[in-house]
This record gives C-alpha cells, structure tokens and sequence, in this order.
C-alpha cells in the first residue's frame, strides 16, 4: 500500500502529459510539420517571381508538395480541418515550422532584420518593445479563432509625443477568395479623444502598423485587434494565418516631449501670476471701498470719537471749518 502513492501520481502524470493521436487517416504531426515547411519555403521562392505569376507558382507549389509526400488534396484538406478543432497542436506545428525557416535564413547569411531590430532596447528607453502578450497565434476560419484581441494600458513611461509600430510576421496557407485580414489599434487619450488606425495584411512576411503621435494629449490606453474575415461558407477551407514575434515598438519624441513640458511650466507660472494679481487687486479695490464710504475696515480701531482712523466724521469736519 505504501507504493501506491507514488505509482498513481506516476500513472497520473503519463495521462495528462500524453496527447491523443491523431487518426490513422490524417497527415500526421511530423509530415504535416514537413509539408507545411516546404510549402512556405516554395511560397517565399514564389514571392521573389513576377506579381502576376506568384499566385500560380504557389499553386503548383503546393501540388508538388503534396505529390512529393504522396498526399492528396482531399486527405490533406480533412486533415487540416482536422487540426482546426485541436487548434494547439497546430498552433505547435507551425511554431516548429517557423524556426525551421527562421534558421534556415541565418545559415543563409540573413541579417537580424526589421522584425527584430528593436529587442535589444530597454522598455524604459526612447525605443523600446512594451509587447508583453503572447508573441505568436494561430487564426483559422472560425468564429472564435479568427480573431485576436489585446489592450496596453499606458504606465508612467509613456509621454505626450509618443508614437507607437505594431508589427508581426505571417505566413498563409490561403485556398480561395481574397487574402486579407485586418489590424486595428484604437488609442485612447486623455478627456477620452480616440484615434483609430487600421491596415490590412494581404501577403507573408513583415506586417506593420503605425500609431501617430499627439502632441498635446496623454495616452490612457491601446486596444486592438488582428481579424481575419470568414463566412459559414468557408468554414472548412484550406485557410490559416500563423502569426509571430508579434512586438509594440514605442518611440519617445525628445523635441516634442520638452516642448510640452515647457508649455506646461509657462502655464503654471502664467495661471500663478494671475491668480497673484486678481488676489492683490481684490484688496486694493477694498480698501479704497472702505476709505471712499466711511465704512469701518474689518480690522481698523475705533477712535475715541467713534469714527475709523483715517476717516473723519461729520461733526470733525464742521469744527475744522470753524
């Protein structure tokens, strides 16, 4: 009895750790890991042809990928859906397809590129990445994996002047219809003003997007999304989206940030020596109110005749006429 503890939690570590297989008739995880890293590799030599052909190209492409694992469209196309209801999995696959391509262009000589040009800056820097979501996502055709939603909320590194570029890679397995999905980032300032920037993502490779600055207005937040369009009538077409080393560069404006911080500083003194005036005109025009009536300031002594100080009474003024 004493060795049944450690045996059942042993037993119970092996169920959870292991996966389900995937049935006999689907592609398989490693194949289907294979075919998808040649099919982006011949996209990627199709991109670099004429416009006009590369749809074309990356058609027979695909069949010669399919032909080469001797794997028809009909299995690869079930399979596919297949993997649109372990979404995981997939998402797995493609993640060890894009280091695939991602060290085959280093053995290749390709430098660190635009993509990861700003992960060496620092978050509190003037150019810093302040993603700190998930980097990498699977969108597929349907209605609760087709789109990404995130939200920055600004902290006190982010300043008046501040611009911002969301950007990510892609890569598509596109069937039919028009290749398209949309990024939108709405960035909301003080006294709630709103900017809304959209573009849309048509190609593999770099996507970007950029926030303009506004010189004059905190930011409060950034609310996004990525989107990729699908009807009830594509729900089982051969379309995904993986999308990586998602980033959210923030780049300070020096000229712009010192400006506005100056212009605060003139304001305050402004407002101070206003609010000095306004103060000191008060009293003024009050003791003058005082003197020209006869009245008695707050803090005036009485004479011994009765009247302020300052100020003579009727009576004063007929005995000095005498």
């Amino acid at each position: 009895m004493k060795h049944s503890a450690p045996l059942f939690a042993l037993m119970l570590m092996m169920v959870v750790g292991c996966k389900p297989k995937v049935p006999s008739e689907y592609v398989q995880p490693g194949e289907l890991e294979d075919m998808l890293y040649e099919y982006h590799v011949a996209e990627a030599m199709a991109r670099h042809g004429n416009p006009p052909d590369e749809n074309f190209k990356q058609t027979e492409y695909f069949y010669a990928v399919l032909e080469k694992h001797h794997v028809t469209e009909a299995v690869f196309d079930s399979s596919l859906v297949y993997y649109y209801s372990h979404v995981e999995r997939l998402k797995d696959i493609y993640m060890n397809v894009h280091e695939r391509l991602i060290n085959d262009a280093k053995k290749l000589g390709a430098s660190v590129g635009d993509i990861n040009r700003y992960s060496q800056f620092s978050e509190t820097g003037d150019t810093a990445n302040i993603w700190r979501n998930e980097t990498a996502m699977l969108l597929i055709p349907r209605s609760t994996k087709n789109r990404f939603d995130f939200v920055v909320k600004a902290d006190s590194t982010f300043k008046v002047g501040d611009s911002f570029m969301f950007q990510f890679m892609t890569e598509h397995i596109w069937q039919s219809g028009p290749k398209d999905a949309v990024v939108c980032i709405k960035t909301t300032y003080e006294k709630d003003s709103v900017i809304q920037t959209v573009n849309h993502v048509s190609i593999s490779g770099i996507a970007q997007l950029r926030v303009p600055s506004n010189n004059t207005l905190h930011i409060k937040e950034l609310r996004g999304f990525i989107y990729m369009p699908q009807s009830d009538e594509d729900m089982d077409a051969r379309r995904l989206m993986f999308i990586s080393q998602i980033q959210l560069i923030r780049f300070h404006n020096k000229e712009i940030q010192e400006q506005y911080e100056n212009d605060v500083t003139e304001a305050a003194k402004t407002d101070s020596v206003q609010r000095s005036d306004i103060a000191g005109g008060t009293e003024q025009d009050s003791l003058r109110h005082n003197v020209g009536t006869g009245l008695r300031s707050k803090n005036a002594p009485f004479r011994k005749g009765g009247a302020s100080d300052g100020v003579a009474t009727g009576k004063d003024r007929i005995k000095k006429a005498e």
